[in-house]
């Protein structure tokens, strides 16, 4: 497996699978080279090690397609060095989620008899024009410098456009209703019957941006409180839950008034960026799909303004409650013992194994018990994948694209699980039941995916937590950015011609 771009870089880099991804990010109709010859590019002319896959016992579906070859050829993909730590596994080390991503990336090769050559730039927000670039210029050169991109939703997805990108929907070797895709996204990016971009388990990314409530065992049993585990068990996990429980559920420990972490019993604590999945978890999405396949922008109703009224009062009202514009704060709070709730990214869990206190996670709450499901928000920063116009060919991408999230299904994922948040981070056996259900309800709608193309004042992915935070009037906010989102929803259709 080739490594090019940033190499030195992504080697340092290689340890950084427990990190958390960095905070999200921001011509002419080249045509596909002709010609039958599949790949990405010329055969290395060596001839592959045979890696043969361990046998394992999975219950559920497995790839649709037999072994290929693809003659050794070498197959191109683009990545953020932020998020190395999907690819980057260059040796065996002992280390269980590094082996598993060694050991799939090498299956992958061997099952198509392909050499994988993954290349990192920085594509992180303050970077993601110089990457847009990087993408945009060689797909317009006709180059075919990457068979396949990835990058975080907020900075690449306004480049999409079927101008520089292929249909997902008519990739062959690709089955979207598998359970290692996102396969939500089918209906809610496919603009015109056109789908530019996509998640997979590939991405693990995906699965450490996910929005959680942690919360303090210990302390709610001492408190006899009701066990969230049994609330999400049962469907009565919803907003008004959250707010009886978190909020004015915390102590002023030393009767100062002030209420401070060193001193005191927080209710809940929050990481901003976290609350922005509100929307998502009590399924309020102004701009959305419609039935005929097309963005809409709906006026706020009367339970999506309820539901604003409810939050701000939650962050306002409560001298409990606090939310904070970083990561650390409220993660140090709730490790430390003085906060019975914790909203944040799943990937918190990789540091917070010192944690003396046992603790457990559930996905976000519902609006109320007729609410279907739990929806839960993948974070902008996850990588979203998309295949430029120039890939090599589209039959190996497509199958490339289906391997690799397959063997991450069967055999990293439940690595990451079992090892980087399960036995080596979790205390309860519940954890596994509540990540299913989290994972299972993973969305992420139009609104999100475009938030940074449709723009505005607050962007339309904020709507609920921005307005409760900020304390901003629903009504006059929501109709003075309409005529905006439109505008910028109308821009978007064009690239979908």
């Amino acid at each position: 497996m080739k490594k090019t771009g940033m190499r030195v870089l992504s080697l340092l880099l290689a340890a950084a699978l427990f990190l958390p991804a960095l905070a999200a990010c921001s011509e002419k109709n080249p045509e596909t080279p002709a010609g039958e010859t599949p790949g990405a590019a010329q055969s290395t002319g060596e001839v592959p090690v045979e890696v043969v896959p361990e046998e394992t016992e999975t219950e559920g579906p497995s790839l649709a397609f037999e072994r290929q070859d693809y003659n050794g050829v070498v197959f191109h993909i683009l990545t953020c060095s932020e998020a190395d730590y999907e690819y980057n596994a260059e040796e065996e080390t002992g280390e269980r989620v590094n082996d598993a991503i060694f050991a799939r990336n090498r299956n992958a090769e061997e099952y198509l008899n392909i050499d994988l050559d993954v290349i990192y730039e920085s594509g992180a927000w303050n970077s993601r024009d110089t990457y847009n670039n990087l993408v945009r210029s060689s797909i317009i050169a006709g180059d075919n410098a990457y068979d396949y991109v990835t990058g975080m939703i907020s900075c690449i997805q306004p480049l999409a456009s079927t101008e520089y990108f292929l249909n997902l929907n008519e990739m062959p070797g690709m089955e979207l209703s598998n359970p290692w895709w996102v396969s939500s996204m089918q209906k809610e990016l496919s603009l015109n019957g056109k789908l530019l971009s996509i998640i997979g388990d590939v991405s693990l990314s995906l699965y450490k941006g996910l929005s959680v409530f942690f919360f303090n065992q210990n302390l709610l049993a001492e408190r006899n409180m009701e066990d969230p585990f049994t609330l999400v068990r049962e469907g009565r996990w919803t907003v008004d839950k959250m707010i009886e429980l978190g909020a004015d559920t915390g102590s002023d420990l030393n009767g100062d008034g002030a209420w401070n972490l060193a001193d005191d019993l927080f209710g809940t604590v929050i990481y901003e960026v976290v609350w922005r999945s509100m929307n998502a978890a009590v399924d309020v999405h102004p701009v959305h799909i419609d039935a005929e396949g097309m963005p809409v922008i709906d006026d706020l109703d009367e339970r999506a303004v309820s539901v604003i009224e409810k939050v701000t009062s939650y962050l306002h009202d409560h001298n409990d409650v606090w939310i904070k514009d970083n990561d650390t704060e409220p993660r140090e709070a709730f490790v430390s013992g003085h906060a019975l709730f914790f909203l944040g990214k799943l990937s918190a869990m990789e540091t917070m194994g010192d944690m003396e206190a046992d603790y457990g996670i559930i996905p976000m709450p519902k609006y109320d018990e007729t609410q279907p499901g739990y929806y839960t928000q993948i974070a902008t920063a996850t990588q979203i994948i998309l295949v430029p116009v120039t890939t090599g060919s589209a039959d190996v991408t497509g199958h490339v694209l289906e391997t690799l999230c397959f063997f991450t299904w069967r055999d990293v994922v439940d690595e990451y699980y079992q090892n980087a948040l399960q036995t080596r981070y979790s205390r309860d056996e519940a954890t596994s039941e509540m990540l299913d259900i989290i994972r299972q309800g993973a969305v992420n709608g139009f609104d999100y995916s475009y938030s940074t193309a449709i723009g505005g004042d607050p962007w339309v992915n904020k709507i609920v937590s921005d307005y409760s935070w900020r304390a901003i009037s629903p009504a006059s906010a929501f109709a003075s950015q309409k005529k905006v989102w439109q505008k910028a929803i109308e821009k978007i259709l064009e690239s979908y011609q």
